[in-house]
């Protein structure tokens, strides 16, 4: 997003290790296929252009696995969109700053489309929510912490006529805090 960055999804597709691409696939997009699609990039560089490298990934994945879920290379794209604007890095700053700047009453809702980003926008509403306690749930606070929002929806999903009009909605998931 940042086109002032030095670093490019072709740098990182052309000079990034076998391993470096396999950890950047299995950390951002949960790919089952990381290693045999790193080994295919290497092997088939230099690559100049998105079409080539969809290519590339698909024929690194086996036929069965292509055929459900979309386009076979659409997790390679998305690993490589979330590891070069550093989108997990910076997600908890954001949640809490939005917090923080919302009145009392005010809703934060986050809509996530990528199960790491689902994890982190869970646990930092969980921290905002429980303000940190860690006391037994049978006895009442004794450590001081202060709730700052109460949970108001818990990673509600697309309903099947939105997925079906709109297939990209299928990962999204919605969760929704409001400010004490």
């Amino acid at each position: 997003m940042d086109t002032t960055e030095a670093t490019t999804a072709a740098d990182v597709v052309n000079q990034a290790s076998e391993i470096e691409i396999a950890q950047i696939l299995r950390e951002y997009s949960d790919e089952k296929f990381a290693g045999r699609i790193a080994r295919a990039i290497v092997s088939a560089r230099p690559i100049h252009t998105t079409s080539e490298l969809a290519d590339i990934v698909a024929s690194a994945i086996p036929a069965p696995a292509r055929r459900r879920g979309g386009h076979p290379a659409k997790r390679t794209f998305q690993a490589l969109r979330i590891s070069l604007n550093k989108e997990l890095e910076i997600l908890p700053n954001a949640i809490d700053s939005a917090v923080r700047r919302t009145g009392s009453g005010g809703r934060v809702a986050v809509l996530s489309y990528h199960s790491g980003e689902d994890r982190i926008i869970k646990a930092r509403f969980k921290q905002h929510a429980t303000g940190g306690c860690e006391c037994p749930s049978q006895l009442p606070c004794g450590c001081g912490a202060q709730r700052i929002v109460r949970l108001v929806r818990v990673a509600s999903k697309p309903s099947s006529v939105e997925q079906e009009k709109n297939p990209r909605s299928t990962s999204a998931r919605l969760r929704v805090a409001e400010v004490i």
